[in-house]
């Protein structure tokens, strides 16, 4: 069973590869209606690929800081007394669709992250980006060595393809194509879903 979250397009240029990766991360931990997580910071980073949570929380501070997300604290009572609860609400203005498969892709979450932050950065409604590698390193404010180093890793491992139209994500099973509105598109390509619920949309796609 594969399911997508909303990505907002707003952290591309924001958020380098490894922090584009943890708020995807965060996303599949969050509410598909809401995008609320109540997650713990230990299962964060279980679940990111880390054993310390330090990135993991100066991953998050930094993506509240740049308006990506929402953090809340409250009191919550334990075993060994009160103690403060992180709750996170992220943002979804202007977003594209990554389904969870790119969780399970036996790839770097540097790859992850270049990957997701391209996505941003396709033309409304494809998997094609019109910029040049040198505007697309402007675009999300890394070295053009790294944009030349992760496009080559992309390239070989069969997740674009480059040519004088552009720069082309090739996975659709990954990187939904919303040439529609959202809810035509997944209505017509993914019949097997469970019906809107009064929100955006509420899809699982099934296998």
């Amino acid at each position: 069973m594969t399911q997508y979250r909303k990505i907002s397009e707003k952290i591309a240029g924001k958020l380098k590869l490894k922090e584009a990766y943890l708020f995807y991360c965060l996303a599949l931990k969050s509410d598909f209606n809401t995008y609320q997580s109540h997650i713990k910071q230990e299962s964060l980073a279980e679940f990111y690929g880390v054993k310390k949570t330090d990135n993991v929380r100066e991953g998050l501070y930094k993506c509240q800081s740049c308006g990506l997300m929402q953090i809340n604290k409250t009191d919550e009572k334990g075993q060994y007394g009160k103690f403060n609860r992180c709750h996170y609400l992220l943002n979804t203005e202007h977003y594209v669709l990554i389904t969870d498969r790119l969780y399970s892709e036996n790839i770097s979450s540097e790859l992850k992250g270049f990957l997701i932050l391209l996505k941003c950065k396709c033309l409304n409604g494809t998997n094609t980006s019109k910029f040049s590698q040198n505007k697309l390193a402007k675009e999300l404010n890394l070295s053009t060595g790294c944009i030349s180093k992760y496009m080559k890793l992309a390239i070989d491992n069969g997740y674009i393809n480059k040519d004088e139209k552009g720069i082309h994500l090739l996975r659709e099973d990954i990187f939904l194509l919303t040439a529609e509105t959202p809810n035509t598109f997944l209505h017509e390509h993914f019949p097997k879903t469970k019906p809107e619920m009064g929100m955006d949309e509420y899809y699982i796609i099934l296998d």
